[in-house]
């Protein structure tokens, strides 16, 4: 009996003689997004053109609105993609 209790210590032990550890511990980078609060200002909306022209003017007329409605257009969503772009990053 106390063969077999003095060979399972001697086993139990040589378990703990390994040289290489047996956890591999690394530190690791985790990204947590975390809620930042927007406090971009929403741009006004342009008065177009457009909206202005009455159904008795002619086409050219209503070209000339049109065109000039499309730079308006594009700076407003260039403001818009701005603010959105400062709430996102």
């Amino acid at each position: 009996m106390k063969n077999i209790i003095l060979i399972s210590v001697i086993i139990l032990l040589s378990g703990c003689a390994t040289t290489e550890p047996v956890i591999d511990a690394e530190p690791q980078e985790v990204d947590i997004p975390i809620a930042v609060p927007c406090k971009a200002v929403v741009p006004d909306k342009p008065d177009f053109n457009f909206e202005k022209v009455t159904a008795d003017q002619d086409v050219f007329e209503k070209t000339k609105a049109l065109l000039a409605d499309r730079k308006l257009h594009q700076g407003y969503e260039a403001e818009l993609l701005a603010a959105l772009n400062s709430c996102i990053k």
